[in-house]
């Protein structure tokens, strides 16, 4: 397992500024970012090698401007992902704590699919029906 550090531009990862070192056996090898407002470098766990640190990278800050964008409007310009993030939150806000378990439960297709699941959990974290 390798630990990643891709450095970041507006929300972008930079391929060019990629390291990787060996990862401890005790790290808990999730994907982090310095500053979920403005991220300047993301940490990736992967065992699949740099186009795929990259990948994961690159969705992490996907997620993190879609939420950005839908918790502070006005803060950054909006993406499609974004609009994909916003609309999926208001129809899960909308679900009974039963139906977003079932939702939660569904598979993903897709990058979109994604970004669906990650509105869910995000509304099933603030109110504490998960706690990953």
């Amino acid at each position: 397992m390798l630990k990643y550090t891709v450095r970041v531009h507006k929300f972008t990862a930079r391929a060019a500024h990629l390291t990787s070192e060996a990862a401890s056996p005790n790290a808990p090898q999730e994907v982090t970012v310095d500053d979920a407002q403005n991220p300047t470098r993301v940490i990736v766990y992967t065992a699949t090698g740099d186009i795929a640190a990259l990948r994961i990278a690159q969705r992490h800050l996907t997620h993190l401007h879609a939420r950005l964008a839908y918790t502070n409007p006005g803060t950054v310009d909006r993406t499609a992902a974004d609009i994909v993030y916003a609309e999926a939150r208001t129809r899960a806000e909308t679900l009974t704590p039963d139906q977003r378990k079932d939702e939660s439960l569904d598979a993903v297709h897709s990058e979109d699919d994604e970004l669906r699941m990650h509105a869910l959990f995000d509304v099933m974290r603030e109110r504490r029906e998960i706690d990953i």
